[in-house]
């Protein structure tokens, strides 16, 4: 009988040691975000928060990109991506809905500025009202991200179009491109900031939060330059750019968008982390990095969204 109870509680003890080996690999998850660069460092914390709460079983996958090729990596390169945000919630819209996405969520303002360092030639006279002569001067390097690939780069060709119409100059868009080599134009614009910091560029045409994060001084546009108003939403919309793959965007107040694929891997856990994302503590790791929330806005009705989060648009 003795022998009988001992092999019983041996079982026991092997089926609970086998059951809890198996919860925990099944907690050990991977989830894949990718991610426009200028959201590199909040959603980076953002994640680091999320996986401590959940006993460290969560493993991201995370990659930043321009957002347009964030989202040229769901439609045109079908790669497995669990969380998508990007820096200009349209794109989801243009390139993602309906065959890879049925909503998205605009979360998230910025402004654009232009970046410097101390180092930067004519740090002391720059302003608002002579940038666009000061970036001009000989021996001066200035550059911008790519407009094709990162919508920090098709803000700041939309803002020199503005410019023209704001200083009163048919010509200044074209002055300006012109003065800005092709090797300054980078991929994205969270590249820039090495260069800024190298000494290789004097100023560069970045996102309020991404001179923040990195410590870089900055020149303030005058909000209808930059953006960050929703007051000049109809002065934005008099600019256009189109893009080398033929989509045209348009001036508007810069807004974040987030959204999960349809073919995400780990949609449930996906739904999870975004939740945890808009929630209270995602607001203030965003707060804390220069890109504040805005009232939430969604392309479907309430009903059509993750159950978990509906409650951020319910009264």
């Amino acid at each position: 009988m003795k022998k009988v109870l001992t092999v019983l509680v041996g079982v026991c003890i092997l089926i609970t040691l086998f059951t809890g080996c198996k919860e925990r690999e099944s907690k050990n998850l991977k989830l894949s975000v990718s991610h426009a660069g200028s959201l590199a460092q909040p959603i980076r914390e953002t994640e680091d928060s999320f996986a401590k709460e959940n006993g460290g079983d969560v493993v991201f996958e995370d990659e930043s990109h321009g957002s347009v090729t964030v989202v040229k990596n769901v439609c045109e390169l079908h790669k497995l991506i669990d969380v998508v945000a990007v820096a200009d919630y349209s794109l989801i819209p243009q390139y993602l809905i309906p065959d890879y996405a049925d909503w998205y969520i605009q979360f998230a303002s910025n402004k654009l500025v232009i970046a410097y360092t101390d180092n930067s030639r004519f740090n002391e006279e720059i302003n608002e009202d002579n940038w666009y002569d000061v970036i001009r001067r000989e021996g001066v390097e200035f550059g911008y991200s790519n407009p094709d690939a990162d919508p920090c780069g098709y803000r700041t060709r939309l803002m020199f179009k503005l410019a023209s119409i704001y200083y009163e100059d048919e010509e200044l868009e074209n002055k300006i491109v012109a003065s800005c080599p092709m090797r300054n134009i980078r991929p994205k614009a969270v590249e820039l900031v090495a260069q800024l910091q190298s000494g290789e560029l004097d100023y560069a045409f970045e996102y309020l939060s991404v001179a923040v994060q990195n410590g870089l001084r900055y020149m303030e546009f005058p909000d209808q330059l930059s953006f960050g108003s929703v007051e000049y939403a109809d002065f934005y919309g008099q600019a256009t750019f189109t893009m080398k793959d033929g989509k045209v965007v348009k001036g508007a107040p810069i807004c974040y968008g987030i959204t999960i694929p349809k073919n995400a891997v780990n949609n449930e856990l996906a739904i999870e982390f975004v939740d945890y994302l808009l929630s209270e503590k995602g607001k203030e790791i965003f707060a804390r990095n220069g890109q504040p929330f805005v009232p939430f806005k969604t392309n479907v009705p309430v009903s059509e969204l993750p159950e978990a989060l509906r409650k951020y648009f319910e009264e």
